[in-house]
């Protein structure tokens, strides 16, 4: 009897440790690109952290008003180990029957994921409308970005006309 106690006692702690390895954090998260709230576009997110310890590649999955990880990964992105934080993803666009693919890799500040929700407004500047108004966000880029959240918000500001 002993025996069958410890060996249910065991299987319990091994099938609590799977399953709990498998919790998920969701983040209350909306991308959107040109205006338009990216639905089933986004291909390829994940997220990449840099820490102390190098570059580590983590699995997200994303769906409108829905970015989500798994809570070991989450906890390591929110350790002070991190020093950044980027999302990167492929979204499609369609025009008739041309298809075009934009590569984006956002920096991403531990404190906006701490926050209820975050908005990130992604301009591709390829467009005229969103060239002729904002700087690319970075050499090499032909995106700008703005993200808004209750707490934190990152403003872009537009070129004098």
């Amino acid at each position: 009897m002993k025996k069958y106690f410890v060996s249910v006692c065991t299987a319990f702690l091994i099938c609590a440790q799977i399953y709990g390895q498998d919790a998920r954090k969701s983040l209350d998260f909306i991308i959107v690109i040109n205006d338009n709230i990216a639905v089933g576009s986004i291909l390829s997110l994940q997220i990449e952290l840099v820490s102390e310890r190098g570059k580590e590649v983590i699995a997200a999955s994303y769906y409108p008003g829905n970015l989500s990880l798994t809570e070991i990964d989450y906890n390591k992105l929110m350790s002070d180990s991190s020093k950044a934080v980027k999302l990167k993803f492929i979204n499609y666009e369609y025009t008739g029957q041309n298809q075009a693919a934009y590569n984006y890799d956002i920096e991403v500040k531990r404190e906006w994921l701490r926050d209820y929700f975050n908005i990130l407004r992604i301009y591709d500047l390829d467009k005229k409308k969103y060239k002729a108004r904002y700087e690319p966000s970075g050499v090499g880029k032909n995106y700008a970005y703005e993200i808004q959240s209750p707490s934190h918000s990152y403003r872009l500001v537009e070129k004098r006309k």
